[in-house]
């Protein structure tokens, strides 16, 4: 061996003899103190010569060692500015002044001295005992015998026992403190290496056990205060290569030699079954000559995956050692883990087995009661938590009522290898929690609002990774749910005391009304889970008056990231609002938990009594936005699914997804970048031990739909069938293609069918399209499929109501390419969706740039109730496999079109069906709409749901034959009583349509020689003032709109409606009328300056079309 090699082996070896050095004496600390037994009762520790505070490293990597890679620093973001909400800069001294620090007060008396115990003795092992009412008890280093496990130890309300700084280990079964347990203080952080052990074994026990069983009960007051290690978690910045022995993260560290540290997976999958996180040892920090923001971590072996950390996203690097620990004893390791992959029969992918790690019975401490405090800074917990035992959490604050962030806290905390949970706040409002890291632990990891009262916490820069859920975590894929919103119901049992915890988070939040900001997730069902709660559970479940679901942020939800969650159900996400959490029996005895989509939403309202909100805060003054700001997902079947009524949604940044959300009710995005594939590619088919070849399609029935529903989904954005009001603007959508390598169940291997920017729903004919989105300020960086329905005309569903009606406003021209205000609609609805001249039909889209007083609305139409109850049971069904029609009952068309041809005939109007929806382009040249039904107009016939923007004009025309004569109403709102309302405003007749089109919607005109009726539709109010039933409008109501960014929706009035009744014009159904010619245009010829005539548009689509 040349002597060079062998200088190089003798060093690796002393870097190697230091660590094990190092882990020796207490991760990177020094000792201090003297050995057991003291040598006097009077021995003391004199704490003169303590080891240094940990500090930034001092030594710089040679540049040789850094590979040229994608660097990332000061943890940049293109688009969530999160880089913002990072703890506050610090630099560590290695002297750190210790002030108040209780081990250095008067008035102590020593463990080991016999006269400071009643007994005359020092308690020995197994004992239970007391310590002396108003006495301090002072721990030194050679007060207790290493090997001494006590029974119980209590502290009574008037005492006080201290651990000093020295290396101490003291292990009980439990503690029970009235008093105060000090182990330093905010000011007087420890140094040494201190070590509090929970003995136990759970078959010992009689469960549910005494707080005090194999915990630290506090009802008083305990601080524990390590040193302090800055930051506490990281993320790389340079990818970190299988094989590496050196990782380079975006933060100066005062990490150790020694200590333990753990990298996050950046793949799609993480559970016991499979999972690509590491834990590995320092051997050394460096500086870098990359950044003095950046350092460069030895570890001590080198890494066995590739942990991702490129310009997109990265990988985070937690810290999990402090020189405090508090952890369970050997016994606390659960004993069901001999089964702990299981393979699917039926298509042989792997989850983990859900009977098993149910036995961990680990140490736990509980801050409970009014007068309760807990502090804890620098503190390391292991092995802690107990499986499905309430309120056995390794850091529990239980309901101690309203506090402040300085008398209840926990930061830079480690928890790892936990058995249920990781930080609980239960009962408390107040609390602050900061800094911490989680790693490996059973159950919901952060626990923030039990029961669903808990308010006005602060949650920051906390990490959560590899969070394992209890029970059947593969159900949603192995039952043919995964595709659809709706799972199945799961009650608690014995073994899912919780049953959320079948979708266990990284952060687990009932109510919203606190802080979290700067947090990150990394694995678990989500990554962030956001289940609804209508009423308080388990200690307030007698509170009826209170929706949780409801609260929204107390401030933004900013800064958060999430990724490699969302895996097991193709609707779960890294940002999940969903899931209910329920009593289902009248005495409040049984949970019941579904992670689907619930009829509990989360409403946000002022009002926080249940009564109004769980029918719908109706209310416009009260409601509220759920705002989310620079957040991040990736690696996740959607970055965020939300079933709500209203958010905001600002500088959201998604990248790998199947898609990039789902969101439900008002919501504004603004900001958005969807990056659909980075440079990161995950590994294939995780979990699915058969998996063909990539870029294969599995044969069907091999690999579960979980495994690679990522490979076959490629999706920007999805634009919903109904009752939705999105407004998308600024936004960037990048790498959105359908040729992507890893695509499968295409035409060809490479190809994704289902891979497009914007998606929109068309399957279903009993749930169709309003007028619900707008978009402006859009980008497209290569992409190469922008727009896709979600059906296809040959598949069974074939040409649906809600394929007809899909529709936006493309306010700006951004996504059409034309630059101008234009309408995308369906091409599937024949010329419905052509305003002029210079529209384009693209991919099944027809987009038309409009004039300015061009406009969309809709409503629907009730004419036969017996008929249209059986819609979405025997006919238009969602989704329409094909087997059960939804019969056409008529035709639309805009006034000066050519005559509609035969029933069957689809090449011109749009055709509705018994789901009489009508959606489409107002026409200003056209001036309406001309309906005609094919057996002829119903004589009672009532618009509901009408939608339409009060600056735009819609004439609505029906045919009846000659001699029908009218009752045309508006009716306000089911509940309207004319006790204190008009209920009823009759329409006038006029004698003209030019008087209906200059009316406010009370008018009407019927031209009985050409026997068509003319009205003109309008929003109105729900109710009337009293005795204004026959007092002409004058103006149209200022109703509420969807307004963000410059361009409104209007809001869907769901009670009042439109009632024409015919009479004399034949029986229940009015005689057809196909003679009856469709009007002409109103305002032939007219001409609006922001529509071109020219031949550029045409020109600028034809371009356009050949990119798709």
């Amino acid at each position: 061996m040349a002597r060079s090699q062998q200088r190089a082996a003798m060093t690796s070896l002393c870097r190697v003899a230091l660590v094990l050095i190092a882990v020796a004496i207490g991760n990177g600390v020094f000792v201090a103190g003297a050995s057991y037994p003291c040598s006097s009762a009077t021995y003391r520790d004199s704490y003169s010569s303590l080891p240094s505070s940990p500090v930034f490293p001092s030594t710089t990597l040679n540049s040789s060692r850094v590979p040229s890679r994608t660097i990332t620093k000061g943890h940049w973001s293109e688009t969530a500015n999160y880089a913002k909400y990072r703890p506050v800069a610090y630099t560590p001294s290695s002297n750190l002044s210790q002030t108040g620090c209780p081990h250095l007060q008067s008035g102590l008396v020593d463990w080991h001295n016999p006269a400071a115990w009643d007994s005359g003795s020092v308690p020995t092992t197994g004992q239970s005992f007391s310590i002396k009412a108003n006495t301090k008890v002072l721990v030194s280093s050679c007060s207790i015998d290493p090997a001494a496990v006590f029974g119980t130890i209590t502290v009574p309300a008037t005492s006080q026992l201290i651990l000093g700084d020295a290396s101490i280990s003291i292990a009980a079964r439990g503690f029970s403190v009235a008093g105060s347990f000090l182990v330093g203080s905010p000011t007087c952080r420890l140094r040494n290496k201190l070590t509090i052990t929970l003995a136990g074994k759970r078959s010992d026990q009689t469960l549910p056990a005494s707080p005090s069983v194999k915990g630290l009960a506090v009802t008083g007051k305990i601080d524990i205060h390590g040193a302090r290690y800055y930051p506490t978690w990281s993320r790389l910045a340079m990818t970190a290569a299988a094989g590496d022995q050196y990782i380079f993260v975006q933060d100066m560290v005062n990490w150790q030699p020694g200590q333990s540290i753990f990298i996050t997976t950046t793949e799609l999958k993480d559970a016991r079954d499979w999972h690509r996180n590491e834990i590995r040892t320092i051997v050394q920090v460096f500086k870098t000559g990359i950044a003095t923001t950046v350092a460069a971590i030895q570890i001590n072996s080198p890494l066995n995956f590739t942990h991702y950390g490129g310009s997109e996203y990265q990988a985070e690097v937690g810290l999990l050692s402090r020189n405090i620990l508090v952890q369970g004893d050997a016994n606390s390791e659960p004993t069901d883990t001999s089964s702990t992959v299981c393979t699917d029969p039926n298509d042989g992918s792997t989850y983990p087995c859900p009977n098993s790690y149910l036995t961990g019975f680990g140490g736990h401490i509980q801050v409970m009661g009014s007068s309760a405090s807990g502090r804890f800074s620098g503190l390391e917990m292991y092995r802690m938590g107990q499986t499905n035992q309430l309120g056995r959490y390794p850091l529990h604050f239980h309901l101690i009522g309203n506090t402040t962030n300085d008398v209840n806290y926990a930061t830079d905390c480690s928890t790892h290898h936990t058995f249920f949970r990781c930080y609980t706040i239960h009962g408390t409002n107040g609390a602050y929690l900061a800094e911490n890291t989680a790693y490996d632990a059973i159950g919901n990891c952060f626990y923030l609002s039990e029961d669903g009262v808990e308010e006005n916490n602060t949650v920051r820069y906390n990490l959560a990774a590899h969070v394992h859920p209890i029970g059947s975590i593969q159900d949603p894929s192995n039952n043919n749910q995964f595709y659809g919103q709706y799972l199945s119901d799961y009650p608690q049992t014995a073994n899912l005391l919780v049953p959320a915890d079948m979708s266990a988070a990284g952060f687990y939040i009932t109510n919203m009304y606190s802080t979290f900001e700067g947090n990150a997730a990394s694995g678990g069902w989500a990554g962030f889970s956001f289940p609804s709660l209508r009423l308080p559970i388990q200690e307030y479940k007698s509170i009826t008056n209170f929706s949780p679901a409801n609260r929204p942020f107390k401030t933004p939800f900013a800064g958060n990231t999430a990724h490699s969650s969302g895996f097991w159900w193709g609707s779960a996400s890294a940002f999940y609002f969903g899931g209910q959490l329920q009593y289902t029996n009248s005495s409040l005895t049984t949970l019941t938990y579904n992670a689907g989509r619930s009829p509990i939403i989360h409403d946000t309202c002022t009002d926080t009594t249940v009564v109004s909100p769980a029918n719908g805060c109706w209310d416009v003054a009260k409601q509220l936005w759920l705002r989310l700001e620079d957040n991040k997902a990736f690696l996740a079947n959607r970055g965020l699914q939300a079933w709500g009524n209203r958010a905001e949604l600002v500088r959201l940044e998604i990248h790998d997804t199947a898609l990039s959300m789902n969101v439900f009710g008002q919501v504004w995005i603004t900001g958005l970048l969807m990056n659909c594939r980075s440079a990161n590619m995950p590994t294939w088919f995780a979990g699915c031990p058969t998996a063909p070849a990539v870029s294969q399609s599995p044969p069907w029935g091999r690999c579960s739909v979980r495994d690679f529903y990522y490979f076959s989904n490629l999706g920007g954005f999805q634009w919903y069938d109904t009752g939705q009001d999105h407004i998308l603007q600024n936004s960037t959508f990048r790498n959105c293609r359908n040729d992507w390598q890893g695509c499968i169940y295409g035409s060809a291997p490479g190809v994704c069918n289902r891979a497009a920017v914007f998606t929109s729903l068309s399957h279903s004919d009993q749930f169709v399209p309003q007028l619900m989105q707008v978009t402006s300020g859009v980008k497209f960086e290569n992409c190469n499929n922008k727009w896709q329905f979600s059906t296809q005309l040959t598949n069974p569903e074939g040409n649906t109501v809600s394929g007809r009606l899909q529709n936006w406003l493309d306010a700006d021209g951004s996504v059409s390419g034309n630059g101008k205000r234009s309408m995308i609609g369906s091409a599937w609805a024949s010329d419905w969706w052509t305003m002029n001249d210079d529209c384009s039909t693209v991919l099944e889209r027809v987009v038309c740039p409009m004039q300015s007083r061009d406009g969309a609305a809709s409503f629907l139409m009730q004419f036969n109730q017996g008929w249209q109850s059986q819609i979405g049971s025997s006919i238009c069904l969602n989704p329409n496999g094909g087997s059960n029609p939804c019969p056409i009952v008529g035709t639309a068309s805009h006034f000066g079109r050519t005559n509609e041809g035969a029933q069957n005939d689809t090449s011109v109007g749009l055709k509705f069906a018994v789901n009489a929806q009508v959606t489409g382009p107002i026409i200003y040249q056209s001036g309406g709409w001309f309906l005609r039904y094919h057996a002829g107009t119903p004589a009672s016939l009532s618009l509901v749901q009408v939608q339409i923007d009060p600056k735009y004009t819609l004439i609505l025309a029906l045919p009846y034959p000659k001699g029908t004569t009218f009752s045309i109403a508006y009716q306000a709102a089911s509940w309207c009583s004319t006790s204190w309302a008009t209920c009823t405003h009759p329409f006038v007749n006029v004698s003209s349509v030019a008087e209906v089109e200059a009316g406010f919607g009370d008018l009407y005109y019927w031209d009985n020689s050409a026997q068509v009726l003319y009205i003109r539709v309008t929003m109105q109010l729900a109710t009337w003032p009293m005795n204004t039933a026959n007092v002409r409008w004058t103006e149209l109501p200022a109703l509420p709109q969807f307004t963000r960014g410059g361009e409104s929706i209007p809001i869907i009035n769901y009670g009042p409606s439109i009632s024409i009744q015919a009479t004399n014009c034949g029986s229940s159904t009015c005689a057809p009328q196909p003679g009856v010619t469709i009007p002409k245009q109103l305002h032939a010829g007219e001409v609006d300056s922001d529509l071109d005539s020219g031949s550029g548009a045409h020109r600028l689509l034809g371009s356009y079309a050949m990119l798709l």
